[in-house]
């Protein structure tokens, strides 16, 4: 079923469960307001106040593994400069830069406070304040969306990848929908739990859309995700 589901360019609202931070982040989490509350909670989308605290949490999860398999297309293709978008508390970032010491990195997102805040914590990165949808792409040797696909139509991405056809880009999925997770977004849409609008869901056919008329694709697993390192048709 999963493998008819991955064939199919399905694309679904997708819903996350806040639980007690739901006041807090409101009906729909596609703002910059909303996600500069979320950085101040102390959950997984928090972020630390301090630096020592901020490097801990770096550390965790596959976060370390996941930018290992980055720093190995950054170091295949020669980039120099890495751009970052939508980093929130860029933990992927940090483990990042401690495999690519030397290498400049861009880190962006669309909320003001979080900017700030992270450029507190994280002077070793340019840490600017970018909206995808109507700032120009800074200039980069490759371009990185790390866990960000959820965010933007696929209208809107399709201009994101347009702007972008003819640099390289990684790709790094939330996920990708297959049947289980599909019965998931179904379930809770319609709990009684009231959960927050999260953006959307997509199937590979539906991933794959997105760019193929602007980018050739290569599978590559990242971590305990799925992603794509995408090479501009033209080269």
């Amino acid at each position: 079923m999963s493998r008819v589901l991955a064939r199919l360019p399905l694309t679904v609202p997708h819903h996350y469960d806040f639980g007690a931070d739901r006041d807090r982040v409101g009906d729909d989490l596609l703002n910059p307001r909303s996600w500069d509350a979320l950085r101040h909670t102390d959950g997984p989308f928090g972020l630390p106040g301090a630096r020592e605290e901020w490097d801990r949490a770096s550390l965790g999860g596959d976060l370390p593994e996941r930018a290992r398999a980055i720093a190995a297309l950054v170091r295949r293709l020669g980039a120099g400069t890495v751009c970052s978008y939508g980093v929130g508390t860029a933990l992927l970032e940090r483990n990042l830069l401690r495999e690519l010491p030397g290498t400049s990195l861009i880190c962006t997102d669309f909320a003001p406070d979080t900017v700030r805040r992270l450029g507190a914590l994280f002077p070793e990165a340019d840490v600017r304040l970018h909206d995808l949808l109507h700032d120009p792409p800074p200039d980069a040797d490759l371009h990185l969306f790390h866990r960000v696909d959820t965010e933007l139509s696929g209208r809107d991405w399709h201009r994101v990848f347009e702007r972008l056809r003819d640099r390289p880009v990684v790709v790094v999925a939330t996920q990708v929908l297959g049947f289980h997770g599909l019965a998931a977004e179904l379930r809770l849409a319609f709990s009684r739990r009231d959960p927050t609008r999260a953006g959307w869901s997509r199937t590979e056919a539906a991933f794959r859309r997105l760019w193929r008329s602007s980018h050739l694709d290569e599978p590559v697993q990242v971590g305990g995700l799925r992603g794509w390192l995408l090479l501009p048709r033209g080269r």
